[in-house]
C-alpha cells in the first residue's frame, strides 16, 4: 500500500475535531466550545448524525472516507479530535473505503490473528484502527469529558428508588456485562431474579431493551412489580477515549418499558447525555439509576 501522507501539524491550541454519530452528545460538545471560545468542526455521519449539527461549522461524510475526513478535519485546523455518538456496527464488506479506510482495513488486520478478522470479530478491534488512524494522521484522539467534565456518569443512586433489595441481580448482571465485555460481545446485560435474560449484541442496548420487552411478563416483571436490572459496564480493555457506554433518556423509557426495576453503570465509566433529565425521567418512570465502581 502507498505510504499516506500526514500533516506535520500537532498543535494542541486549534479547533477540536468532532466526528459525529447519533444521539445529543456531539452538539452538547460543539455548544461547549462555543460558551469556551474554541472552534469546531464537526464531521456528520451519514445516516447517523443528527441533524443539529448543522447549527455549526460541519460537512457530512461517509463511513468509509477516512482519508477525506482527516484532510477536512486538518484544513478546518483541528488539532484534537473526539469521536462520539453512536453508530450502528457497519457490513465492511458493503462499505466504499478510500485511501485512509484502506489504511484502516489494512491496520485491523495486522492486529487480529483470524484473515476475517475485521468482519467478523467484535468491535474492540476496529475502534482502536479509528483511534490508531486519526492518530496517524496527527490528530490526537481525546475523551469527550476531556472537553465537557458534566459528560462523564456521576456515582451513586440518582433517584429515590431503593436498589437494594435488587442487589443479587445487580451483582450477577456486573460480573455478566464484565465477562462479555473481555470476550469483546457488548456492554450491557439484563439480569432478573437470576436469570440473564439477554445480552447486548451489535444491535445495540435500546434493541437489547426492545427483545427483553417481548418476553412474558412471568420472566421479567409488571408495571405494578418491577423486577430485572439493566447493568451497562465498559469492556475491561476498552479504549476509554472512544466508545465509553453511553445513556440517556431513552435508555431510562426502555428499561421502563421492558418493566425493569432499574439501571446500574460504573461511575466515571459511562457518559449521560442529559444527567439532570434522564434522573428526572427515571423518578418519574419509578426506576433506579445507579453508578457503582469499578469490579
Amino acid at each position: 500500500m502507498a505510504a499516506h501522507r500526514t500533516s506535520s501539524d500537532s498543535s494542541g491550541d486549534g479547533a477540536l475535531g468532532i466526528i459525529a454519530g447519533r444521539g445529543l452528545l456531539p452538539v452538547q460538545l460543539a455548544r461547549a466550545c462555543q460558551r469556551n471560545g474554541r472552534d469546531c468542526f464537526i464531521i456528520g455521519l451519514e445516516g447517523e448524525a443528527d441533524s443539529a449539527i448543522e447549527d455549526f461549522a460541519h460537512e457530512w461524510a461517509t463511513l468509509g472516507q477516512f482519508a477525506h475526513i482527516g484532510d477536512r478535519l486538518l484544513a478546518a485546523g483541528c488539532a484534537e479530535l473526539v469521536v462520539i455518538g453512536a453508530i450502528k456496527r457497519p457490513d465492511l464488506g458493503a462499505v466504499s473505503f478510500d485511501e485512509g479506510g484502506l489504511w484502516f482495513l489494512d491496520w485491523v488486520s495486522k492486529q487480529t490473528l483470524a484473515a476475517d478478522a475485521a468482519g467478523n470479530r467484535g468491535d474492540d478491534a476496529l475502534l482502536r484502527g479509528v483511534v490508531a488512524y486519526f492518530e496517524h494522521r496527527q490528530l490526537p484522539v481525546i475523551a469527550p469529558e476531556a472537553v465537557l467534565a458534566s459528560l462523564l456518569a456521576p456515582e451513586g443512586a440518582q433517584t429515590n428508588h431503593a436498589h437494594n433489595a435488587h442487589f443479587d441481580d445487580i451483582t450477577r448482571a456486573r460480573l455478566v456485562a464484565q465477562e462479555i465485555g473481555r470476550l469483546d460481545i457488548g456492554q450491557s446485560v439484563i439480569v432478573c431474579r437470576g436469570l440473564v435474560l439477554g445480552v447486548e449484541g451489535p444491535e445495540g442496548t435500546d434493541a437489547l431493551l426492545q427483545r427483553v420487552g417481548q418476553l412474558p411478563e412471568g420472566l421479567r416483571g409488571t408495571p405494578q412489580q418491577r423486577a430485572g436490572v439493566l447493568a451497562k459496564f465498559p469492556k475491561p480493555q476498552q479504549e476509554r477515549r472512544i466508545d465509553l457506554p453511553t445513556l440517556g433518556v431513552p435508555t431510562i423509557e426502555g428499561a421502563a418499558a421492558a418493566n425493569l426495576a432499574g439501571i446500574v453503570y460504573e461511575a466515571g465509566g459511562a457518559l449521560f447525555d442529559d444527567a439532570e433529565a434522564m434522573a428526572a425521567r427515571a423518578e418519574e418512570l419509578g426506576l433506579f439509576l445507579v453508578g457503582m465502581a469499578a469490579l
